[in-house]
């Protein structure tokens, strides 16, 4: 293959159109990076009760960590914390606007946050935060909530 043509064909793999996410993660904020990302495209997304994210919970990827690396015998492992110590959050897609659930945690760190999340997850600009109880430090996922999560 030619240079040109070897040029030509990079720069028709950068112009294409990256497919926006629906993602959960947790964020470290002393590192400035996320951490466990578990991401789908929208197209990819099913919708439930009227929301389209990610399928999974973080509370269930979490143990499936801790318990890959119990198996290990990783007596050091991040996973043996509990999951909601860590900052954390979850992006939506619902009525055409994407939605990123985060715990009032997320104020002091707005402006790295959303710069991250809008690259890494290609969002468009005008998507917005909203804080929710379920994604505040220390509280987790519990049945009492469903009404609250379902309703965002």
């Amino acid at each position: 293959m030619k240079e040109i043509d070897y040029y030509n064909l990079m720069k028709g793999f950068e112009s294409e159109e990256i497919e926006p996410m629906v993602v959960i993660f947790w964020y470290l904020p002393e590192e400035h990076r996320l951490f466990e990302v578990y991401a789908s495209s929208l197209s990819q997304s099913k919708m439930v009760n009227g929301h389209t994210t990610y399928h999974k919970l973080h509370k269930t990827l979490w143990q499936a960590k801790r318990c890959r690396d119990k198996a290990k015998g990783k007596e050091t492992s991040v996973y043996y914390q509990d999951y909601t110590k860590i900052p954390r959050g979850r992006i939506f897609y619902d009525n055409g606007k994407f939605i990123v659930k985060v715990g009032s945690w997320y104020k002091q760190y707005e402006n790295e946050l959303r710069e991250l999340v809008a690259d890494v997850f290609n969002l468009p600009d005008d998507f917005v935060f909203e804080i929710g109880k379920h994604w505040e430090l220390g509280h987790g996922w519990d049945e009492s909530q469903l009404n609250d999560f379902l309703e965002l």
